[in-house]
């Protein structure tokens, strides 16, 4: 049984959900739903567990703007996020045994050649591809990003973020080092970055180390400090948005937001509830999803990758 099959038999998404359809003038395709189905499993997944040890939790950026915008994913987008308070993020770590397969907790300790700043939770009965980075020898299966919430300030969050860039570069250069087809880019990246001294997990402890600088004072700010997408000026949000959480409708599921979430995607978005322009709305990620084959055998017949 394929983990589409089982959703479909489990039944806590109705029958309409997974047709190809036209929203906010855009094309979802029947296969971009079967990859938000496996999401949002994994978000079902992850909060039991939270739940079950009383830990905190909310959605993060796009997630929680399409909760709020569209009570659902936005219709060209094609991943799931939540963020942690650092306290129970390492508390959630600690439980990674607790999720069975075909769920798998990953981090640089749990899965030693992944080369990201922050967990994630996988499904290992799928598969996604991420060129370059597919023959890295980690578990490649379709997943949610879950980014610790840590203290900064408004003084020192710019040039800690370009300490924690910088080292996301070098696991960058790590993860692509055995890709077959390098390009240019690829070639200056391994070239400027590839630390021959540095192996994943010592990267993931630098990153972590001057991600929770701030942790023993109180600052009033938090930040999704290690990951460096937005602007440090986007990266960081007073405490009280935090204070409490409303769960909210998401395609037939619910999700948690952060009360202030109006603030929160003011500070990500600006005007948050206005539309993109058309040509405008498109995925960004260039990311090939296989919701129906696992990532071993689909990495086995394509790369004659063995793991």
């Amino acid at each position: 049984m394929t983990e589409i099959e089982r959703i479909k038999q489990e039944g806590w998404l109705p029958e309409n959900f997974w047709a190809e359809e036209i929203r906010d003038e855009y094309f979802v395709s029947a296969e971009m739903k079967k990859v938000w189905a496996i999401e949002m499993d994994l978000y079902r997944e992850v909060t039991r567990i939270l739940n079950k040890h009383n830990l905190r939790y909310f959605t993060d950026g796009g997630t929680t703007l399409g909760g709020v915008r569209h009570k659902g994913f936005i219709p060209w987008d094609d991943d799931l996020d939540i963020c942690v308070p650092r306290e129970d993020y390492e508390k959630l770590h600690q439980l990674a045994s607790e999720f069975k397969d075909p769920y798998f907790l990953q981090s640089t300790v749990t899965d030693p050649e992944y080369g990201y700043s922050f967990m994630r939770l996988r499904n290992s009965n799928t598969a996604v591809v991420v060129k370059p980075f597919t023959h890295a020898m980690f578990n490649q299966g379709i997943y949610i990003d879950i980014f610790p919430l840590d203290n900064a300030t408004m003084e020192d969050i710019a040039p800690r973020m370009q300490k924690i860039e910088k080292l996301i570069h070098k696991n960058s250069a790590y993860m692509r080092k055995n890709f077959p087809q390098k390009s240019e880019n690829d070639l200056q990246k391994i070239k400027e970055f590839l630390d021959p001294n540095m192996k994943p997990i010592d990267v993931w402890n630098e990153i972590n180390k001057e991600a929770t600088a701030d942790n023993g004072i109180e600052t009033g700010y938090w930040s999704t400090i290690v990951t460096t997408i937005f602007a440090p000026s986007k990266n960081i949000f007073p405490k009280s948005i935090f204070d409490s959480y409303k769960d909210i409708p998401f395609e037939s599921i619910s999700i948690r937001v952060p009360a202030g979430f109006h603030e929160l995607m003011t500070i990500y978005y600006g005007n948050y509830m206005e539309f993109p322009p058309v040509e405008k709305r498109g995925n960004w990620h260039s990311l090939e999803f296989y919701p129906e084959i696992p990532y071993k055998q689909l990495y086995k017949e394509m790369f004659s990758i063995e793991y």
